[in-house]
């Protein structure tokens, strides 16, 4: 069972699956709050045959990689970029899912030659101003305070349960989605990866129409709408593994 850390905010040392050819493309799969690194499984054998290094870590406060004492994004984004330094991986391909894919924008966002290719899947982009926050909590409170993303607690009780999740990371994650965040939706401009970002269509609490605008705002990016929920590549796999794999070539 993962250790409690200290309250220092130097980069956690994450669990991370290694896997593939030694001198395959890198690619790391970012999972999505109260997932863990096996939820990629089947990509990860679709990705396979294409002579990937595949680095498949859990993120801060999930599985088998340590707890903390702060869960922000800033400070996963410094976990991840600490384990693709620590690997000396250079340039990337990028691959995540909702808390995962926010901290791939991150990266991508902030060292755009470390990432070649960014697929993104259901992730929900933080408002870009004080109304579009406010819309946001509105929305939230007219479903009895179980808002979008609240509303996934039920996928991860069984993390919970079995100590694979610490449960205060889920609360500053999920509050860390709703602040407004104008400066990233300004570095969308900045991302020069070929970007792929996955819409899980109208069964998906992320509106399809505010991820085509994601998708619009980056130079070289485009939306595929899968109409599978918020889980795309647990709902539709074959179609999901398919369509990255094509895309990442």
């Amino acid at each position: 069972m993962p250790a409690r850390k200290s309250s220092s905010e130097a980069p956690l040392r994450l669990e991370c699956r290694i896997s593939g050819d030694p001198a395959g493309r890198p690619t790391v799969l970012l999972h999505a709050l109260g997932n863990t690194g096996r939820s990629w499984d089947r990509l990860v054998s679709a990705l396979s045959p294409q002579k990937r290094r595949l680095y498949v870590p859990d993120l801060r406060g999930h599985g088998l990689s340590p707890r903390a004492d702060a869960y922000t994004f800033e400070l996963m984004y410094e976990d991840v970029m600490s384990l693709i330094d620590g690997h000396r991986l250079g340039a990337v391909d990028l691959v995540g899912h909702s808390m995962g894919g926010h901290v791939a924008w991150l990266i991508a966002q902030r060292h755009p030659s470390r990432v070649r290719k960014l697929v993104i899947e259901d992730t929900p982009p933080p408002p870009r101003d004080a109304a579009a926050e406010a819309e946001l909590r509105e929305r939230s409170r007219g479903a009895g305070g179980h808002g979008p993303v609240i509303s996934l607690y039920q996928e991860f009780r069984e993390l919970r349960r079995t100590g694979e999740l610490d449960s205060t990371a889920v609360r500053p994650i999920i509050d860390g989605l709703r602040k407004v965040d104008p400066g990233w939706w300004q570095r969308l401009g900045q991302v020069t990866a070929e970007t792929l970002v996955i819409s899980g269509g109208l069964s998906s609490p992320v509106p399809r129409a505010l991820l085509a605008e994601v998708a619009e705002a980056v130079p070289r990016g485009r939306l595929l709408a899968i109409d599978a929920g918020h889980y795309v590549h647990r709902t539709e796999p074959d179609r999901f593994c398919a369509e990255v794999a094509r895309f990442l070539g």
